[in-house]
């Protein structure tokens, strides 16, 4: 039966679609990124300007670093300074419900039917779960939909309001993350498809708009060099493309995961995405072009299988069975949801226990919070020796000590990174390791083999122990 007789249960759905996301983002757990983000955005506060060298890292005092998402780090740590972390769990809220509105926008513009786009949401939403931390790609994943929204638009013969604002969006996003190149594919794909179709002898969807389209390339790619670094900004994206070891040691840039569920739920869309295109009469290479993009990307690591999920719901509703009924949800609906989300979204947060205390308890079970103390109180000097994982929150807790190594894979390299995970497992040649050979201070993982080798190594003795890290010095 159609939903617009039973606006009520309409009402349930939408409400189940935007709390699918709240469950994801209000909990206590933080990302283990987001420290060195904070750092940066405070440092550029205090300095007036981005960094051109790095200040966090022994290593890369001396060597260029670009700080990509400087607007980001501002935005974050400034929320973080009026608000604590109970700030950032609400700017995580806000933008995971942003993207999830952006996707059901871009589904529901051009399915018509009440059901199917709302379903089509919810599964997306259910999709999206891993991916809705306090990181910048939130932004990439949003303006990436808006892309993909005006460039079908053009498809379709009409351009929205959005069309004019899009150069905009792409000067905000090349200073908020460095994967403003994705938006650079979905417009690429969208001026070669009509050259692509007419080789082929295929219909010209899109076509006479081929002008339109490249001169909006145009203007969004100026505009994304309106940043601090100028063209440099480029020179990071080569960077992180041509490293190989991230793919294997980062946890989000690794392979998707098929020992949990959300793993054969993208495998499932990827599947149903690619049914539907062989089962079109009248295929157009954009469609081709933008699944083939997707997967690729989107099976290489799991942080971009939002990918894969933005193409279903452009190409999954055409195949689904049924027919289009009115739309039947007017403001008040739309307040009316709003509100319940709201509500649920608060009563979430209180069975939770979710409070400023609360999160301080969840950063210190899961980082070297209390042995950051220990070591501040103490004045222990540098120089120090720290794990891959850690590198970034202690970039955060101990300001005035520079880190040996962190996240940051294009600035440290891969022959860097190789050698501090093999000292830590304790595999052959660990004490000879140059850097932990000439560190007076060293934070580690409590359960790290590194850590237990040190307590028999003469060189350096336990200072302090507690259930998440141990600390050493050189007597």
């Amino acid at each position: 039966m159609p939903a617009a007789c039973f606006p009520v249960l309409a009402v349930a759905l939408l409400v189940g679609v935007y709390v699918i996301p709240l469950l994801a983002v209000l909990r206590p757990a933080l990302d283990w990124d987001l420290w060195w983000h904070l750092r940066t955005g405070q440092w550029v506060g205090e300095h007036g300007h981005v960094p051109s060298n790095d200040p966090f890292s022994a290593y890369g005092a001396e060597r260029s670093w670009v700080a990509y998402s400087w607007f980001f780090e501002i935005v974050v740590y400034g929320i973080y300074s009026r608000l604590g972390l109970t700030g950032v769990v609400l700017f995580r809220a806000a933008m995971a419900l942003a993207v999830v509105a952006a996707f059901h926008r871009l589904v529901a513009r051009r399915e018509r039917r009440f059901l199917v786009s709302t379903l089509l949401a919810g599964v997306a939403a259910l999709a999206l779960v891993p991916l809705l931390n306090e990181r910048p790609w939130l932004f990439t994943i949003l303006f990436t939909t808006l892309t993909l929204d005006v460039l079908l638009d053009l498809r379709e013969g009409r351009r929205s309001p959005m069309f004019w604002l899009l150069p905009f969006f792409y000067l905000l996003w090349a200073n908020l993350h460095i994967q403003f190149v994705y938006g650079f594919l979905v417009l690429g794909i969208g001026c070669a498809a009509p050259l692509l179709d007419r080789l082929l002898g295929w219909p010209k969807a899109g076509a006479r708009t081929g002008w339109q389209l490249a001169g909006l390339s145009a203007a969004c790619g100026l505009a994304t060099l309106v940043n601090p670094y100028g063209l440099r900004l480029y020179g990071v994206v080569i960077e992180y493309a041509t490293q190989s070891l991230p793919f294997r040691v980062v946890a989000e840039l690794t392979a998707l995961d098929f020992r949990e569920g959300r793993g054969w739920l993208v495998l499932g869309l990827a599947l149903a995405t690619a049914f539907a295109l062989g089962r079109r009469q009248c295929l157009s290479s954009f469609e081709l072009l933008l699944f083939a993009g997707s997967a690729v990307l989107c099976f290489r690591a799991r942080r971009d299988l939002w990918l894969v999920v933005l193409s279903a719901l452009v190409i999954l509703p055409a195949v689904v069975p049924g027919r289009a009924g009115p739309v039947i949800l007017g403001r008040r609906h739309v307040a009316l949801t709003a509100v319940l989300v709201l509500g649920i979204g608060l009563g979430i947060a209180w069975a939770r226990g979710l409070s400023e205390a609360r999160l301080r308890e969840g950063e210190a079970s899961v980082f070297p919070t209390r042995a950051c103390e220990a070591v501040q109180r103490r004045g222990y000097r540098g120089p120090l020796y720290n794990s891959f994982d850690w590198g970034g929150y202690l970039i955060w807790r101990l300001p005035d000590l520079p880190v040996s190594i962190d996240g940051r894979t294009n600035l440290h390299g891969e022959e860097r990174i190789q050698r501090a995970l093999d000292t830590w497992a304790g595999r052959k040649g660990w004490s000879a390791d140059v850097e932990l050979a000439t560190a007076h201070l060293v934070i580690a993982e409590a359960s790290a083999p590194l850590a237990s080798l040190l307590r028999t190594d003469g060189r350096f003795e336990l200072v302090y122990e507690d259930e998440q890290a141990v600390v050493f010095v050189r007597p």
